[in-house]
Parts: structure tokens; sequence; C-alpha cells
């Protein structure tokens, strides 16, 4: 489906049409993805199902803009839940219209179509301290960390509040529905630093690449599997079971992150995953923050096997990591 929702003039005369795609749509899919064309192809690979019908369980929205009949510019967001939170992805404008007002536009139909759509959060990631770093605060976006390019646009203060302010918790099988959710949970800068070490993610870490290649990985079988946890609405935990591809006797990486207000419920979320016969190592650094995760993971059968010393860098300071590991 795809309707016209504003038209400006640019500061070139030329007039632009803003035409909002919403999945599925098979007239704009190649196209679409012909002008995203130059992104990593797992990138296009929720972008092209989405418009083909087969991921209507998240909802994807491309924003194109249009000079005449040329598609000239485009902004996707990927989003979930009836008040909806999402990612904001898929920024780009041909060269030759670049400079002219275009992606500004587009920006500003988006956020105004997100709001009335009673959006309550975007999230982002891009180069600390870039061009397009310095447009997205002049849009109300907002950095989250210190200088990690993760921002988010939310449409009331007391966001983190009411979105992670559930009671009970219960696990679920993750799924595209989660994708959203999942970014913003890895974005919370409370935490332990240590979130995924499968996938890299250390720290306030954009997941939206992650997610993807996590669930393509459960398609294709190289990645066992992977829980959520989730409170009313918010994704607020995640484990993954992961093969660790540099050993070749079947070791496998248990990751799992937890916002800090649900780590009573981190072990339902473990003790659900689909452990086999292997051996199984998880990590932690060592600090105050991640005795939790110690805990935890003694609770599910876990014991220390050894320490690496100074194995991690987290906040300016290398951290000792301990080695937890359980064997059939």
């Amino acid at each position: 489906m795809h309707e016209e929702i504003a038209g400006h003039k640019l500061s070139t005369g030329d007039e632009m049409s803003t035409i909002r795609v919403t999945a599925p749509d098979l007239e704009f899919k190649d196209s679409i993805l012909s002008l995203i064309g130059h992104k990593e192809p797992y990138w296009l690979v929720p972008v092209r199902e989405a418009m083909e019908g087969k991921i209507e369980i998240l909802r994807t929205y491309c924003y194109l803009a249009f000079l005449g009949e040329q598609l000239v510019g485009n902004i996707t967001t990927a989003e979930a839940l009836g008040e909806p939170i999402g990612m904001l992805q898929h920024v780009f404008t041909v060269p030759e219209h670049r400079r002219k007002g275009v992606a500004s536009f587009l920006m500003q139909d988006l956020l105004a179509d997100f709001r009335a759509r009673r959006g309550r959060a975007l999230y982002l990631g891009t180069g600390y301290g870039s061009e397009a770093h310095r447009i997205y605060l002049r849009y109300g976006f907002r950095d989250i960390g210190e200088r990690t390019g993760k921002m988010r646009y939310i449409t009331g203060e007391d966001f983190d509040a009411r979105y992670f302010g559930g009671s009970a918790a219960h696990v679920s099988a993750v799924g595209w529905e989660h994708w959203p959710g999942s970014d913003a949970l890895f974005s919370a800068e409370d935490g332990w630093c240590a979130r995924n070490f499968a996938f890299g993610a250390f720290g306030v870490h954009g997941f939206e690449g992650s997610f993807i290649n996590m669930m393509l990985g459960l398609r294709e079988g190289s990645v066992r599997d992977a829980k959520a946890l989730i409170s009313d609405d918010a994704v607020v935990g995640l484990a993954s079971l992961v093969p660790d591809p540099r050993w070749n006797y079947g070791v496998m990486i248990l990751d799992f992150f937890v916002h800090p207000r649900y780590l009573n419920s981190a072990g339902a979320m473990i003790r659900a995953l689909s452990f086999g016969a292997e051996k199984v190592q998880s990590f932690v650094e060592a600090g105050a923050r991640a005795k939790d995760k110690s805990r935890i993971l003694e609770g599910c059968g876990f014991k220390l096997e050894t320490k690496l010393s100074e194995q991690l860098r987290c906040s300016g300071r290398s951290l000792d990591v301990l080695v937890y590991s359980r064997t059939p």
C-alpha cells in the first residue's frame, strides 16, 4: 500500500512528493531495493521480505522522495507494537540530488507521521560527529552513551520508565516482532558491558544488524537457538546459543543480556534454550555490575572455568573476563 503524504518545493525550485509505502507492496519493492542496493546484502533481506508480505508481524514503512517520476530518496522505519517503537534505517539520496533538502523534508514528513501514529521511540546508528549525526540532532534525536553513534528520538521524557516499567516477564521464541525492542534493549546505558560476545555487542550497542544475522542464522542453522524475555510489550532480555567458530569440537557460546530491572527472570530465559550435548561457555566481565551475571549462570548449572586477564576494554578501562562453562 502507498500514498502521497506531503509535497515540498526544494531550494532548486523542483517540486518534491513524499510517498509513504507500507509493506507489503510489490509495486514499489524493486525500486526500493534498487535504491538501497549499496547496503550489504543481509540488510536487504527484511525489507525484501516485508515488501513481499513475508514479515507482516513487523511493520515496515519506506518514505520515498520523488521529483516528478524519478525516485531520488528513501528513509525506512521498521516498527513494532500498537504505540510503536522502531528503528530508522536506509537513509539515502541519489548523489546528483543531494544538498537540495530532499533528506530533510523526508525526515520532517517521517517524524510527523510517526507522531501521528502515536509512535514512542525511534532508534538509529550513525557515525558520531558526522554530518548525518549533526542533522539528526537538529531533528530531535539525542545521543545514547558516550560517543557511540547510537541515537534515539522519543516523544515522551518518561519513555524508559514506562517501557521498561512492567512487572512480570515471560519467555518467547525470538521473532521479527522483537527486532526494534532488541535494539532498544542493547542501547540501554544500564547493565553490563559484555552483552553478546558472538555478535560483538559490548556496552551501548546498536543491535539492528546483529539481529538480522541472528534471525538468518536461526533460519540457516548457524545459530542454535535464541529466546527473548518480554514484559508487557517490552523486550527486556535476549539470549542466544551459537557455535563457537574458533573450535572444531562443537563448543557453544551462551550470550544473554537483561535489563537490570529483570535480572531475576534471566534464569528462566536461559533454561528455555535448546542445549544439546556440547560444552557451553559464557563470558562475564569482572566488576560490580557483572556479579549478577555470575549468579544467574551459577543458578543455571554453570561453573567458573578460568579467568582471562585484561581481556575486555570498556569505558576506558581494561577488565578481566571470567569464563563460565557447563558440560553435559
